[in-house]
């Protein structure tokens, strides 16, 4: 129903403003002239002004609704317009994911990790911003799974991987892939992942293959979803502020009818 709004600002003058439609919508003289205390004559103009600010707010407040519901058509991704849930996504994509399929989905996860969880490149991302951009959740789930899919992988390939990174190199900053326990690293593997270092690409497409497997596809598909769900960040206040705008103002006459009806039933001898 709110994509229906998105022709009130160029056909709602037409509708709203119709003398046709004012005279259908007005509101009756005679309650308002029990509602405001005024005399026969005085209440067909009255309930007229009356009808036309109450228009003036429907008609901005859905205004405001429809241009939040056009920035959301254009902007919002695709997969989150033709998924309403991540189980929806999951259960549809699952049997469609390959491997060339996975070699976008599984950095594009990484990236927007490494962007919202501190990465050297990405520092702008703090506070509000940061919660925004990502909750807790993803960060929570992209950690358990990548540490899983990273025990999963044989010994002698992520022994080789870290010889070929660290070995001979005198700038190698520890482990590329573990923290000081020796433990996976969520970060340092989402950096490596997205960032495409050439001699760490055996690394990644190892990584690559088993999120295609069953064990692991569906919880890497879950986090593309919320992956997508949480990007522009800046994008979705300016349309939540949008269809805030327009509720509270189709709210006031709403508000107006129900005080003004109360104050009828509270006061009435």
């Amino acid at each position: 129903m709110l994509a229906l709004t998105i022709v009130v600002p160029f056909l709602g003058s037409l509708l709203l403003f119709n003398q046709a439609v004012v005279d259908v919508l007005t509101i009756s003289p005679e309650l308002v002239r029990r509602w405001f205390h005024l005399t026969v004559e005085n209440s067909d103009d009255a309930a007229r002004k009356l009808t036309f600010s109450r228009l003036y707010y429907v008609y901005f407040g859905l205004t405001f609704l429809g241009v939040g519901s056009a920035l959301f058509v254009l902007f919002c991704p695709l997969d989150i317009k033709n998924y309403s849930t991540a189980i929806e996504y999951q259960t549809t994509e699952a049997p469609l994911v390959s491997k060339p399929k996975m070699t976008l989905i599984l950095p594009f996860i990484a990236y927007e990790y490494s962007k919202w969880m501190g990465d050297e490149e990405y520092k702008y991302a703090l506070g509000v911003m940061r919660g925004l951009g990502q909750p807790d959740d993803f960060h929570v789930l992209f950690s358990a799974v990548i540490s899983e899919m990273y025990g999963a992988l044989p010994r002698d390939k992520v022994s080789d991987e870290t010889r070929d990174r660290v070995g001979d190199d005198p700038e190698a900053n520890g482990h590329p892939f573990e923290d000081f326990r020796h433990r996976p690293d969520p970060s340092k593997i989402a950096h490596v992942i997205h960032s495409g270092v050439r001699i760490l690409m055996g690394f990644v497409d190892c990584l690559e293959e088993l999120a295609t497997k069953e064990k692991f596809r569906n919880d890497v598909l879950t986090l593309h979803y919320m992956a997508l769900d949480h990007t522009k960040p800046l994008l979705r206040l300016v349309i939540a502020a949008f269809y805030g705008l327009g509720f509270g103002l189709l709210l006031i006459p709403t508000a107006q009818t129900f005080f003004t009806v109360a104050m009828q039933v509270f006061t009435r001898p």
